[in-house]
């Protein structure tokens, strides 16, 4: 069987953002078959998934957007579930007008140099989260949402780099961060 590559352009949080996810991974993936720990890079929003990248273009196109961006907060206010594909749950952000106009950008580049997310990602369909598990039986979904649930997840996250991964295996090709929060150039 030939394995298909596929990247993902990932915003990254703050460390103790990240590590309150990364708990909640834990947790979660006591549960049972959750992939947490096997399809992550780090914690993250998935800003784009693509079918085929240019490793050559793409980082340069991520530094120039990353040069040009300040940090910026988001709060997870709500926990969400996708049930095409196997159970998955997941963390959502409040939506702001700065994090859709961030998504904007990096899509409006994305068709700049001839590249294509899939439909999930693109900005009439991204609904912006942060799994916590996925490939979750019906069960194994309620139970994920009561651990969550009852595991105090809503916080602020500071986000402050973006970055692309490729997958599978799960491998950081590049990560740019952000200006500190209130610069510009």
């Amino acid at each position: 069987m030939v394995s298909q590559q596929t990247y993902a352009i990932e915003l990254y949080f703050d460390e103790v953002a990240s590590q309150k996810v990364r708990q909640l991974w834990e947790q979660v993936g006591a549960i049972g078959s959750s992939m947490a720990t096997r399809v992550h890079s780090q914690p993250h929003l998935s800003l784009a998934v693509l079918p085929n990248a240019d490793l050559h273009l793409l980082p340069r196109v991520l530094a120039d957007i990353a040069s040009h961006e300040s940090s910026f907060e988001i709060q997870f206010s709500s926990l969400g579930l996708f049930s095409a594909g196997g159970g998955v749950v997941f963390l959502a952000p409040v939506v702001t007008t700065q994090l859709l106009e961030l998504h904007k950008t990096v899509h409006r580049q994305l068709h700049e140099i001839g590249s294509d997310a899939i439909a999930y990602y693109r900005p009439e369909a991204w609904v912006p989260h942060c799994t916590l598990a996925r490939e979750l039986s019906p069960p194994e979904v309620l139970r994920a949402i009561e651990v969550v649930r009852n595991s105090n997840p809503f916080f602020k996250a500071n986000v402050c780099a973006l970055g692309l991964v490729e997958a599978p295996p799960v491998r950081q090709i590049c990560c740019f961060p952000f200006l500190p929060n209130g610069d510009r150039p």
